[in-house]
């Protein structure tokens, strides 16, 4: 009898206590105890909290034990420039963000403004230009035939820095190095072409009096005195 009437009480405060602590955690949450007062964001550029902030801002003020963190992820990954998200909370009052961004890779040129771009041809807000970045101007090309195999192979391999900008001809693309010579890499496999440029010596052609060289044929890079199409020399 005394195990059971034991049993009994320890039940009874166990439900005293329970019932205790819901009236205490109501009381605070009345008060606003757990609203969502700080935010800690890591990742995230200066520059670019502006385009983050409102996502955030949304949530200050709710309590932090019933928000959704799929859902403030989902919110901040639709922002431009974000690549994903990872939300937690901070009990009673906080949360926290990490925020990975999308990777610029080049800068696309028209002439008017520019825009970076991701290695999936995806446009990056203002903020991600850069001049770090190779500047692809059109000049006259096919821009849907040329762009996305230059943004893969700046993703992939880096563009060397030999090159200055790349324009898009209705050739194909043209690498610009030392100033004045282009490269002339056409429409595919343009690593492969930049390289048989740079491994014949090409950063000593425009010395000798050479102003373009075409790497599109397979094995030979030919240099020409620029502008002329027809006459040149194999390498």
């Amino acid at each position: 009898m005394r195990r059971r009437g034991g049993l009994l009480a320890a039940f009874a405060g166990a439900l005293v206590l329970a019932a205790v602590l819901i009236i205490l955690y109501r009381f605070l949450e009345h008060r606003g105890e757990f609203d969502l007062r700080r935010i800690s964001v890591w990742g995230c550029r200066r520059v670019d909290s502006t385009s983050v902030a409102p996502a955030l801002v949304a949530r200050l003020g709710r309590p932090v034990t019933g928000m959704s963190t799929d859902s403030l992820e989902a919110d901040l990954e639709a922002v431009s420039g974000i690549d994903s998200a990872e939300v937690w909370l901070v009990f009673p009052d906080g949360v926290g963000v990490e925020l990975k961004l999308l990777e610029p890779v080049l800068v696309l040129s028209d002439g008017i403004g520019e825009v970076a771009l991701t290695g999936g041809c995806e446009p990056l807000p203002p903020t991600f230009l850069s001049d770090t970045l190779t500047r692809v101007v059109m000049a006259g090309g096919d821009r849907e035939a040329v762009l996305p195999g230059l943004a893969a192979w700046a993703e992939a391999d880096g563009i060397p820095g030999d090159v200055e900008l790349i324009l898009v001809e209705p050739d194909g693309a043209e690498a610009v190095v030392n100033e004045a010579m282009r490269v002339i890499l056409g429409y595919s496999d343009f690593g492969r072409r930049m390289d048989l440029f740079l491994a014949a010596g090409g950063r000593g052609a425009l010395r000798d009096g050479w102003a373009e060289a075409d790497a599109r044929f397979d094995g030979q890079l030919i240099l020409r005195e620029y502008p002329s199409l027809t006459e040149g020399v194999s390498l």
